[in-house]
């Protein structure tokens, strides 16, 4: 996590880098919306990874001390057979996150947003990785040390930041080896042909060796199948949560809701409808217009809560347990009060007077 935490500035000087580009050649690469909800969720995944650290490394040292072999972080065979196996296991957690409900919910904010760029790639589900790191498992019963695995599964989520673009074009020979900018589009699409395609992180190899991939051949359109319509962070993370608790709830039968959350995101349980529509190329994205003075607390609130939050990242491994937890709430009230800002919401005033008054005491406990 601290080589992602460390990356932080370069992401923006990235993020600047695009925004120039795409300015040159004409075009509007961000939506100010878009992108303070991309940021909001990637913060909140980052502060989710703080706040239960131990939990999630916790597993991995513990099936690590029941190792099968011990195998040396001085060796670079070693290193080049964890980044297979970390790529191959991320695979298989991506997609199984695309044809499982239970998957789905943790990882479905990633492709809510109907833009594509780099603030997407920070785009993630807060608590993904309850989900994800129980697939890295094996690794660490294979006998990889737990500091070697975590600087792998960084550095295999620090490649994934570039391929969200859509400035960059084909790669040539490298397309047939590597996971590049053209696959990730299609991986991101909601139309037709290309859902639930291109899962490879940095390999595309596993896709065409597991049959789930696809080329980019027509124009994309980005989001989810049921667009999101919100540019709350909280509403967005929680969204599919709700949405896969109703449908469960309207099942008539036991069996059916039992393995509801095993079943892929499009079925639905015999005795419930709902009725699935295609999506069309070409469909209108979903838009705010805020007022300057919005905008302007936005950009002033906004950027002192990122700084706070990235203080939090950097110093709030030495605080206890229930401090951690009071600055995790702090940090949802944030998300929750800046979005209902941003969208109009008459309850996001109070919300905001409350956490602001707690602001200080969140510095002074960092």
């Amino acid at each position: 996590m601290s080589l992602i935490v460390l990356s932080i500035p370069l992401f923006f000087v990235l993020m600047g880098a695009e925004w120039v580009a795409g300015r040159l050649r004409g075009r509007r690469v961000f939506r100010g919306p878009d992108v303070f909800a991309n940021l909001s969720l990637g913060a909140a995944q980052t502060v989710f990874g703080a706040v239960a650290g131990g939990l999630l490394a916790g597993t991995y040292v513990a099936l690590y001390s029941v190792r099968l072999f011990e195998i040396p972080a001085t060796s670079a065979w070693a290193w080049v057979a964890l980044f297979l196996g970390t790529d191959f296991c991320y695979y298989w957690f991506h997609r199984v996150s695309h044809r499982t409900h239970l998957g789905w919910m943790g990882h479905a904010p990633h492709h809510q947003s109907e833009d594509f760029n780099l603030s997407v790639a920070l785009r993630q589900g807060p608590v993904q990785p309850l989900f994800s790191r129980a697939f890295y498992l094996p690794l660490a019963l294979v006998g990889f040390p737990p500091a070697m695995f975590a600087t792998a599964v960084a550095l295999n989520t620090l490649y994934q930041f570039w391929v969200h673009t859509e400035l960059i074009d084909r790669l040539g020979p490298l397309e047939w080896v590597f996971v590049t900018p053209s696959h990730h589009r299609v991986h991101h699409a909601c139309n037709g042909r290309y859902l639930d395609k291109n899962h490879g992180a940095m390999l595309i190899v596993w896709d065409r060796l597991f049959g789930t991939f696809e080329p980019e051949r027509e124009p994309v359109t980005y989001g989810t199948v049921a667009p999101v319509r919100t540019f709350n962070p909280l509403r967005a993370a929680w969204r599919p949560f709700r949405e896969a608790w109703s449908l469960m709830r309207r099942t008539p039968r036991l069996w059916d809701k039992l393995r509801f959350w095993f079943m892929p995101p499009e079925w639905m349980p015999p005795g419930v409808t709902d009725p699935h529509v295609p999506v069309e190329p070409g469909r209108a994205r979903y838009e705010v217009s805020p007022s300057r003075r919005v905008v302007f607390y936005l950009a002033v609130v906004g950027v002192l809560t990122l700084g706070v939050t990235v203080l939090f990242l950097f110093k709030g491994g030495a605080l206890s347990g229930p401090w951690k937890l009071a600055f995790a709430a702090w940090f949802l009230a944030s998300l929750g009060g800046l979005g209902g800002v941003l969208e109009g919401r008459p309850w996001a005033r109070w919300v905001e007077a409350v956490r602001l008054m707690l602001l200080p005491l969140a510095v002074a406990a960092i």
